[in-house]
Order: C-alpha cells, then structure tokens, then sequence
C-alpha cells in the first residue's frame, strides 16, 4: 500500500528544537491535567531498543505492528502476508508463519492485527486468518465478498466476534470460534479504520466522516459529517473520548490536516481541536482518561493532555526514511514505531519494560543437542546409524538382574499439602488419616468414575426392587479421605449414552431413587439447570409462577409461564426424568438472552461458566417481571394484593445517593435490582477472623461505593460518592458470589472458611438502617424483641471444577423441606447434578473447603406463613382458552360452554400427535464397526388433535392444531407425520396456525382439569410435546392389548386390522384417523372386559399376529376383499363395533 506524502507545515516548535535524548521543557500544567495523567505526561520517553525487522532492499515493508494483549509479545505483518511476532523489550524472535497466501499481492498484504485469548486473528484484503501464538492455523477464511477488507474491531459478543470493513460497501461479523462468516451489514461509504468504544462500534470513512455504531444491530446511531475534508488516516477511542487525524482540502489540493480533532462520545459533540501538523498516528494511552500520543511521518511525536492543549512534550525519533506504522502497549509504557527502511524503534517511558500488566507465559520450544551426521558409502556397516535417536541405554539392552518389580506409584500430592511446604519446608498434619497409617492403594478399585449402567434392554426383564448396597454407594460417593483434592464421582458432568431404541432405553433411575425430578442435558443451554432447580424449589417463586401460568396470559414468548410449565411438570413426574425444552426454546426466541450472553452458543463471557450463571439468574428474574408487567398491562388488570406482584417478591426497592466528591452535586436515582454482588472485605493482618458472612451480606445490599462517574455540573468524569438507601426488602433475596475471575482467591478465603455461610439470616430494616445477624446474634435480638425478618437459605447453585481444560460445570444444592408440607421440618438437602438426584447432608452441603468446590448463586426466602407451597392456582385455572374461537380447520367442532361441554374430573378425552425433524441424528462408528449415537434427533410439535371421548359428538375433534415454527424444518418425515413442507409456515401454509404456547397450553388445562388421555404410544408422544401425564390420567392403547406372554408392542395399524378390520395408515398418518381408532379400540377393550373374553381376544391376536408377522396385509382387490369379509364372518374373533362379544363359554378354540 503506498503512501502520499504532501506539504508539511514548518514546525511550531522550532525554537525548542526535537531530539532524541531528553525532552523540551514543559510547560506550566494545570490542576486538571495532573488530575487525569501527570505522572505519564512527566515521565522521560527514550529510545531503549532498534532492530532491523525487514532488509532495506527487501520490497516487502511492514504496513502493520500490534501489540498483543495478553502476552510479551509485538506481532507484525508484512505486504507479502507473513506474521512475526518477538518477545519482550529484547525483541527476540518468536513465532514467524504466512497467514494470507493469495497470488494477488493486494490480496495478501496484512492490514490488521487482534488479540483474543486463544489466538492471533489478522485481515487481509481478501481473507482472515486465525492462529495460536505459536504459528498453528486455527482457520483461514476465505469469501467471495471479501474484496477490499482492512479493518476490524470486536462486537458486543466479546472477542469471539470481530465486524470486519474496508473499501466496499458491505460489512461482516465473523464468529472466531468457528470461522465462518455471520450477518451482513450494508454501509454506503468506504471504511478506513474501525475502534471499539465501550457503547459504540466508531468507524471512520474515506470521505472523512466518522460514525457511531451500535453495538448489537450495527446501525447508525450517530455521524459526524466533516470531520476532515478528506480521508481519515487514524483514529483512537479511550472511554467516551474520540481522536482522529486526516486529510484536508488546502490550496486546491489534499495535505495533512493540522488539526487533531477529538469528540465527546458520551454527549455526541465536538471537543476543541488539538493542533498538530502532519499528524499521521494517533494513539490514546490505555489507562489514562485523556492522555495520547500523537505522530507524524516524519517521525516526530509528541505526549499531550487533549483536553489541556497547553500541556505537552515533543519527541523526535532518528529514522532515514519515513514512519509507516506507530502501536501503543497495553501498559502505555512501551511505544513501537516501523520505518519506510524496515527498521523497529521501541521506546520507554521512564526505563519500564512491560508490554502489558498480566501477561500470559510464552511456551519457548525445547532445544535438542545437535546430532551428528554419518556420510553412508558402500562400505559402511548399517550399526552405525543406529536406531531413534536416543542418549540413554535402550531398555531391551538391560541386564535381567536390573528389572524387577516395582511397587504402584504413590498417589499425587494435592496442591494445598505442596502450597504448605512451600513457607516452612514441612506441611501440617492433613487429619484425612490416622497418624502413622499408611493408605492401601494396591487392589481398590477405581472410586473416581460412576460405572455407567446397562441400557434397560440389556437388563433382566425382572427390575421391580433394585435397592443401592453399600458398594454402589461407595460408587457414588467417592472415597472420604480423597475429597478435599478429588472431585467425587456424584458432583462429577454426567452423559447421557444412547442404544438403538434411543434415549428411553438409558437407565435413568440408576442415578435418581428420590421423588425429586432431574433434567436431562441432551438439548442446548442445558446449563441452566442447576437454576431451574432452585427457582422450583423456591416457594414463593413457584407459587407466583403457577398462579401467572393459570390465568389467561396470551403473551407467545412468555417465560413466567414456561417456568410454571416446568414446574408443574417437575412436580408430576414424582422422580420421573424431564426435560426442559419449551422452556429453553422459548427462552432462545428472546433477544436480549443472545445479547446478555446467556445462551451458549452466542456467550460473551470469554467461557466463563459462574458468570453465565450469574447473568442469567439476573436476566431470568427481570425477564419475569417483564413478562407479568406486560400481561397486566394487556388485560388492565393489577394483582389484587401485593402478594403475587413479582418486583415485591423479588426486587430490593432502593434509592441511591451519588455525590460529586468535586463540586459536592447530589443525584438520587433509582436503585431497584433482583439480585445482588458480594462485596468482600480485603482479608485482614495479624491472623484475624474475616468479616462474617451478615457483614458482608450488609456491605453489598447497603451498597457505599467511590468511582469515577460523569458529572453534569462539572462536565467531566470525576469521583462519585454512591450510597444505596433501602426502602424495602422482597420475600426472596439472590445473589451473586463473585462478579469476576479478579476477586476469586478473596470470595475464596471467605468461603473456604468452616461454617461461614449460616442457613438463616436476621435482617432489621429500621428507618433505611439496615442490620443483618447470623447465628447466635438471631436469639439474642430476639430476646430483646427486635423485629427480625428471618430468611432462610433455599439453596445455592454452584461450580465444580474438575482437573483436565473444559471440565466446569454447575449443579445446585436445595433444602426441599423448606417446599415441603412441613417447611418447619428438619432440613432436606439434596444434590440436583442434572438427571442425578441424591440426598446428602447439610454439613456436605454447605462444606466449601475443597477447591473443586464453589458457589455461583444463593438464594434465600424469607420465612413467612405465605411463603409455603400454595397449590389453590389449580381452582383459579382461566379455561377461556379452550372455547376461545381461534383460526380452526375446517373438521373441529369448538368445545360450547353453553352446551355443558367443560371437561371435568374423569373426561374422556383422544389425543394424538404429529412431530417434524429439526435436528438429525449425529452417530458415529467405532473400531470395532459399531455405531454409537453423539446426539440425538430433535423433533418439534407440528400437529396435536384432541378428540371428544364421550357423549353425542364422541370422536368429534375439538382441538386440530398446527404448530407455526420459525426454525428450519429439516424433515417433514411425511410418510409417518402426514405434514407437508409449506404446512407451518405462516406465509403459505393452508392450515389454521396457532403457536406453540396455544397449543400446549389447552393440553396442560385439559392435564389440571382431570381429563383421562387415549391414544396409542403415548409416552413418546408426550416427551416430545414436553408434558408429564400422570399414568393415572393416561389409557394408552398399546398398553392394554400388549401380548401377555411376551410383551410385545402392537402397531395401532395392526390392531385396526385385526379388531375392525379397517386399514389405517395407508400413505401417511393423520392424527384425527389414529387418535379416533386409539379411542375405538379403548372401547372396545371394555366390552370385552365386560364380558369376561379378554384372555381369549388376546389368544386370537397372537395367533393373527404370527400368521401375518403382525403385519396387516396389503389390501385386497375387491374380489379379495369380499373373500375376505366372508372369512371374518365365520372367524370367532369379534372384529367389528357392531358384533357384541360372547361369553368366554360360548368362545371356540
């Protein structure tokens, strides 16, 4: 790329003539300006370090230098597409690799150059690479519509995300994490350089302009027209201040532009300019608020106070040529410049040395002793080339006498031991053994893994008592003296393995004996679960839940009314598994879940698992507010009391205080939150006690805080005083143990201490005073007779952390006795590790001494008579959504209220399903040639029809929905669904539509109101509409004609054909045809209950079933037919509704 020089103006500050070596004087500097940078303004810039990086006669100079944010590194890249990266001040060569490879040089020159944890991702004109900081390629993307790419910047995803621009009229997001290209995002003007700010995306055009971005939608929020007359040649960003430099229009041409204009991002206006000529380079010092260095070509730069014009040093860097690149370290200690003759300057401010304050280690290769070389001729004996090359005598070469047996090696030393020696040389007795003991590790069996159990078809056919012995127990449990250093198997990620027959045929009940459900974790953002667990358990939570589930809510992306589905569903399955799919599925149809990084596919939270916890306890408690707001809004109707209002059950209502430590002004805004961050006390000297857990719960509710903030009056960011005044505290209090990865080891000291987390808390809320008592403080206050509001501890979500990369995960920790009938009970704690359901003790609840071991979300309940499960929303059930005259086909008759048609207790209802593939089925093929099933098939709700079961219009749908869905279809599976493509999409479908939530919603009334469910093969059916029907509500057809002596599933096509007579199922199936049959033949399994030939009807079918493989034949001619009509009539077997069965006496055989 080459580069136009034109007109310099002459130099203003000649008479302080630039050099090298010590700086000019500096002017007077303002209070102002010592506030915000002094020491980086004062301190002596010198040149420390120069190599030559590129030959000078070699054509390929350097466009592009960078400084790498987590390492001691400076990469840069070449118009030939190599990237070179040397270490430290030294600038010792590292890693050289080419990431852009195209035959057009254009193609290939690097432009730019990001850092994320993982790797190094560099743009080229017509590509992006993405490697490790050791040279290995990631991916190297290439697309047609990359043309004239030179410019990047990471989104609001974080550094998993990058917008890539440049000269054409289009730009891209692009994931890093895979590689591939996202949305596209027109632009009418060409980019030239592209900054993050931390609430815009600014870019800056060839045209001159700069634009503010916004972060999610990439749209344009704001423009500054003009800022240069022509192209702007850099641009820097440092909280809501923006730098930029350029060309303008001079003496009918184009030249430097002198001034250096700077931006108020925050209040979207113009600053006064800085004046520099030829300013070229613009760089912001990282950690101070208005500091920058700004340089020319020339190589001359000055260190300014941009908002103190008056307030600068003047450099000059000794180059031949010309400066074609300028970098600013993380540190803003060490400033890197590039010359036209391929020459690298570092210079330092006050002799640091640091490229950044936290750097990563730089794994060096190991070097090897040089080998020697052997000349082979015809003569020469092939010994001496010898095997491998190796130094130390090869085993096979060993005396016999050397090799014997060795005892096993001894078990590794838990970090915490090998921490201890460390001080003293020695480590304190670890109390998991009897003094002078030593532990046998010869013949115990392996403690560490939970052997998988056989698949049910695997298994004896007799399981009906399986109780745990002592050894599975141990199984389970682990080994008692290793869990302070190893996780024990229960805490441990779990896997769901599928046979042939699928997901039902896993053993879940291995791994849960209790009454409490777990959830499974084969569908996507299944590590929310731990959270669902303990919102369920949550009394007051659950009962608001429910009673918002059971009104008439029409809201389709409700999550208040998911979370009461899943509730309920949890409650009914009694032990049983769940799943929580709708929930989820309606939780990812939310925008701002992608945007706050909940989701897992779309998290911001650099892989941090307890932060995705956290955001999303935050994001779920607001969104349930929202969703309750918005549906009294849309029937103008508030809550009867206070009791069911979400934001008084969940929000801690609070003003806050904010004072300007300057200019004294006060601020009073709203300080509402659902949750709240643990704010810990620095540890204290001299071996005393932490700050007790009341205490420290105090300091983060009443929350007094000193930061920088924006003040009106003096219009600059300045120290601000913040305390939070409590107004009123809610029933349920949540928070969040640690807020980042920086205050770890101090939220660490705090919980690993014995007994500091307490099951109860008293709080006195006394004039916006608050005080907060645990343990013995309670009694005491309360024999005084202060009022304490006691909340108890529900439960907690917490992270284990087992050794080997990516092995986080979450499970939670619940008293269910507080969702008991006696909450005043004895405490009931139970581990809710996904499907795993175990009891364990209070004091294994709440012990934190194992690292594997930390919390993520608590939450407690105050302790109330309200507070206790409430289950009267069953007799508040809005039923108006069964009568209500929705879009309907043309064959279902409406339910009328009118006629007496309300499904009570006992209804008899039909009811079958259709389901389309939005996911296929992953498998892959084993050594052995076995297939093993990855991940499963996902199939989605496409049809459900509800039949009367009883009464003059029985086998009359009331209910034929089909289910509208967004997703890609995958496969329609016609021939066993009878959906065709076009019938969900609401843009060409000939069906009535209705949303999922409609649709589940008449099944889970027709559930709470007491209707029996026929139907044929039900149990899969409802797992995938995602519903629990109790077995005592369910009259499944396949069931009741199951072959006694083998225990065979008959097809509902066969049993048409060989109870009726009738032929079903001849191209696809049609959910009214085989939910009115399942009904028929329930029927007609009473009459012959009724009269006493049941046995015999079995007999009957078995023997049909082995002549016809129990398969019904394909159907006859009508010749045929009529042959075979005449058969049947002398057949013994009642075929036909209208033939009355015969006692069992009358019954040939």
């Amino acid at each position: 790329m080459a580069r136009v020089f034109l007109d310099m103006n002459p130099n203003p500050y000649a008479a302080a003539e630039p050099h090298t070596g010590p700086s000019l004087p500096t002017p007077q500097l303002s209070p102002s300006w010592t506030r915000r940078g002094g020491r980086f303004m004062e301190s002596d810039w010198q040149e420390i370090h120069r190599l030559g990086v590129v030959p000078p006669h070699q054509p390929g100079i350097a466009p592009v230098i960078a400084f790498d944010s987590n390492s001691e590194l400076l990469w840069i890249g070449n118009d030939q597409g190599y990237i070179t990266s040397y270490s430290g001040v030294e600038l010792r060569k590292y890693t050289s690799y080419r990431g852009h490879n195209s035959t057009d040089p254009v193609g290939r020159s690097v432009r730019q150059i990001q850092f994320n944890e993982r790797g190094v991702v560099s743009v080229a004109a017509r590509s992006l690479h993405f490697g490790t900081r050791g040279g290995l390629a990631q991916w190297n993307l290439l697309d047609d519509r990359f043309q004239k790419l030179n410019c990047m910047a990471y989104t609001s995803r974080g550094t998993s995300e990058v917008l890539v621009a440049g000269g054409q009229k289009t730009m891209f997001t692009v994931n890093l994490e895979r590689g591939t290209v996202g949305s596209e995002i027109p632009t009418d003007e060409d980019i030239k350089v592209i900054k993050r700010s931390p609430r815009h995306i600014v870019t800056g055009t060839v045209n001159g302009n700069a634009r503010l971005l916004d972060m999610n939608s990439f749209k344009v929020v704001k423009e500054f027209t003009g800022v240069h007359n022509g192209t702007i040649l850099d641009m820097d960003t440092h909280e809501n201040l923006l730098i930029t430099c350029g060309y303008s229009m001079r003496h009918g041409g184009y030249m430097v532009d002198p001034l250096v204009k700077i931006y108020d991002l925050r209040m979207q206006k113009a600053l006064p300019p800085l004046s520099f000529p030829g300013a070229a380079f613009i760089r912001m010092h990282p950690k101070m608020t208005a500091a920058a260095i700004i340089a020319s070509n020339t190589g001359q730069f000055q260190v300014a106070d941009v908002m103190n014009p008056s307030a600068l040093r003047l450099y000059h860097a000794n180059i031949q040529s010309y400066i074609t690149a300028l970098d600013l370290s993380p540190t803003g200690d060490i400033l890197a410049m590039l010359d036209a003759d391929g020459y690298l300057q570092l210079w330092s401010s006050s002799g640091k040395t640091k490229f950044t304050d936290l750097s990563a280690p730089i794994d060096w290769p190991e070097t090897t002793p040089p080998r020697s070389t052997t000349k082979m001729k015809d003569d020469t004996p092939l010994n001496t080339i010898g095997m491998p090359f190796y130094t130390e005598e090869l085993l096979s070469a060993w005396p016999a006498h050397v090799i014997y047996e060795v005892p096993k090696m001894p078990q590794k030393i838990d970090a915490d031991t090998l921490s201890a020696t460390s001080v003293s040389g020695y480590a304190p007795y670890h109390r998991r053994l009897p003094r002078n003991y030593v532990e046998k590790t010869r013949g115990v069996d392996n403690l560490g893994i939970v052997p998988l159990p056989k698949f049910l078809s695997q298994q004896s056919r007799d399981r009906a008592s399986r109780n745990l012995d002592d050894e599975e127990d141990k199984l389970f449990d682990g080994d008692d003296s290793r869990q302070a250093f190893e996780v024990p198997p229960i805490y441990k990620k779990l896997e769901i393995k599928y046979s042939r027959f699928g997901v039902d045929d896993f053993d879940f009940e291995f791994y849960n004996r209790t009454l409490f459900s777990g959830l499974e974790t084969n569908i996507p953002n299944s590590y929310m679960n731990p959270l669902l667990q303990l919102y369920r358990f949550t009394p007051r939570l659950r009962n608001v839940a429910l009673f918002h589930t059971a009104s008439d809510c029409a809201q389709e992306n409700c999550l208040l009314c998911q979370m009461g589905f899943l509730f309920d569903m949890l409650e009914k399955a009694g032990g049983h598994k769940c799943q929580a799919t709708n929930f989820l599925l309606t939780l990812g149809q939310i925008p701002n879940a992608a945007r706050l990084g909940v989701l897992e596919d779309d998290s911001s939270s650099s892989g941090s698992l307890t932060l995705m916890m956290q955001n999303l306890n935050r994001f779920l408690l607001d969104q349930n507010i929202y969703d309750q707001r918005e549906h009294n809004k849309r029937v103008a109707t508030l809550w009867p009391s206070e009791d069911m209002d979400l934001s008084s059950v969940l929000m801690i209502k609070a003003t806050k205080s904010q004072r300007c430590t300057v200019c004294h002004k006060e601020t009073r805004p709203i300080g509402d939150t659902v949750t709240s961050d643990l704010i810990y006390s620095a540890k204290p000297l001299n071996n005393k006690p932490l700050q007790s857990f009341a205490a420290t719960i105090k300091q983060s509710i009443q929350l007094e805080t000193t930061q920088k903030g924006w003040c009106d009056k003096c219009r600059r960011y300045q120290s601000q005083a913040t305390r939070k005044s409590i107004a009123k505290l809610p029933d349920i209090l949540t928070f969040n143990v640690t807020t980042s990865d920086k205050n770890m080891n101090l939220a660490r000291d705090h919980w690993s201490t014995p007994g500091w987390l307490p099951d109860r808390l008293g709080i006195d809320l006394n004039n916006k005073h608050l005080n907060v008592y645990q343990g013995e403080e309670i009694r005491h206050h309360e024999k005084k007779g202060v009022n304490l509001k006691i909340y108890e501890l529900v439960g907690f979500v917490a992270e284990i952390h087992e050794e080997g990369p990516a092995r986080k995960h979450m499970v939670s920790f619940v008293n269910v006795a507080l969702s008991s009938n006696n909450p005043d009970g004895e405490s009931n704690w139970h581990l809710f590790n996904d499907f795993l359901v175990r009891k364990i003790k209070k004091e294994q609840a709440l012990d934190f001494t194992p690292k594997w071991k930390m919390p993520s979300v608590l939450c407690f309940q105050l302790k109330s008579e309200q507070n206790v499960i409430d289950n009267s929303w069953r007799d508040t059930i809005n039923t108006s959504i069964l009568y209500a005259d929705f879009p309907r086909e043309p064959t279902v008759v409406p339910l009328k209220k009118e006629a007496g048609e309300v499904p009570t207790e006992g209804t008899v209802i039909a009811l079958d399903a259709e389901f389309v593939n939005m996911q296929r089925e992953v498998t892959e093929v084993k050594a052995d040639g076995t297939r093993a099933v990855v991940r499963p098939n996902r199939m989605a709700l496409a049809r459900v029809s509800v039949l009367r079961g009883q009464g003059e219009l029985s086998g009359v749908p009331f209910i034929d929905d089909y289910i509208k869905t967004k997703d890609t279809v995958v496969d329609y599976v016609t021939e066993y669904s009878g959906i065709h493509p076009g019938d969900l999409d609401v843009n060409v479908s000939t069906h009535a539509l209705v949303s999922l939530k409609v649709a589940y919603k008449r099944l889970w009334i027709l559930l709470n109101l007491g209707c029996m469910f026929v139907g044929h093969g039900l149990s899969k059916d409802f797992r995938t509409i995602n519903i629990h029907i109790p077995k005592s509500q369910v009259i499944d057809t396949v069931d009741l004609f199951a072959l006694r002596s083998s225990q065979r599933k008959l097809s509902l096509r066969f049993l048409a054909w060989v109870i009726f007579n009738e032929n079903i199922q001849l191209q696809t199936h049609d959910s009214i045809e085989d939910s009115r049959t399942a009904l028929r033949l329930y029927r007609k399994y009473q009459e012959y209950e009724d009269a006493g030939v049941i046995e015999e009807v079995y007999d009957r079918i078995y023997t049909e079933g082995v002549r016809s493989n129990y398969k019904p034949p394909v159907p006859p001619d009508s010749l045929g037919m009529a042959n075979r009509l005449k058969h049947l009539e002398n057949d013994s077997l009642p075929r036909s509704e209208n033939v009355t069965p015969q006692p069992r006496a009358v019954i040939e055989h």
